[in-house]
């Protein structure tokens, strides 16, 4: 039995992602990447467990766990009406599994008790700045790039908090990096600019 609520929780959360905001999506890059990173090795952990690892890490996962589960496109369709915002080929494929995975409800949790959502992350990184890209062996998102590794990198990472004020702080954290760093090189360009105009010593 299709779970509509959960679908319609899921629709409600990216109906509302920035998807078209560049500005959110740059100033967050480092979140993002954070977000990618454990996409992956959550997909990694349900890859490993339904012995699926050749097929990690951008896969069927609800198809993989329910052959039976069935893609219904009106999800997709009111996504794209409610954003104005037609999805790229890579997040369409992310996201029609999302609804596949929402639609199956509480049996996942009933085989799995301990697992996390695998798509979380995913969900995050959308509502942090737009959408993913196919790159060669890596995740790309506006801002950045995440590579996959091998799957059993992933699974032998360790997971990431991914709550809200944890990714802002990282952000923060990636700002206050760089300000640094362009204040070190303005300041190497304006001492080299001083030691040029400064007349010879007598």
């Amino acid at each position: 039995m299709t779970d509509i609520a959960a679908c319609e929780r899921l629709l409600s959360r990216l109906v509302a992602a920035n998807w078209d905001d560049d500005a959110a999506a740059l100033r967050r890059a480092a979140s993002r990447g954070r977000l990618a990173a454990e996409y992956l090795r959550r997909m990694a952990v349900w890859a490993d467990a339904l012995a699926v690892p050749e097929q990690w890490p951008f896969f069927d996962l609800a198809a993989t766990f329910d052959p039976a589960v069935e893609t219904d496109p009106v999800w997709m369709q009111r996504l794209e009406a409610g954003t104005g915002h037609r999805l790229g080929t890579m997040s369409t494929k992310v996201v029609t599994d999302m609804f596949r995975w929402a639609s199956l409800g509480d049996q996942t949790k009933e085989r799995f008790p301990t697992f996390e959502d695998p798509y979380e992350p995913m969900v995050q990184l959308f509502e942090r700045g737009g959408e993913i890209w196919p790159g060669h062996r890596e995740i790309e998102f506006y801002g950045g790039s995440l590579p996959f590794r091998g799957i059993a990198d992933r699974l032998a990472q360790a997971p990431s908090q991914i709550d809200a004020v944890t990714l802002d702080e990282v952000d923060a954290k990636e700002r206050i990096r760089a300000e640094q760093s362009r204040a070190r090189i303005a300041a190497k360009r304006a001492e080299h600019i001083t030691e040029k105009t400064q007349p010879p010593a007598e």
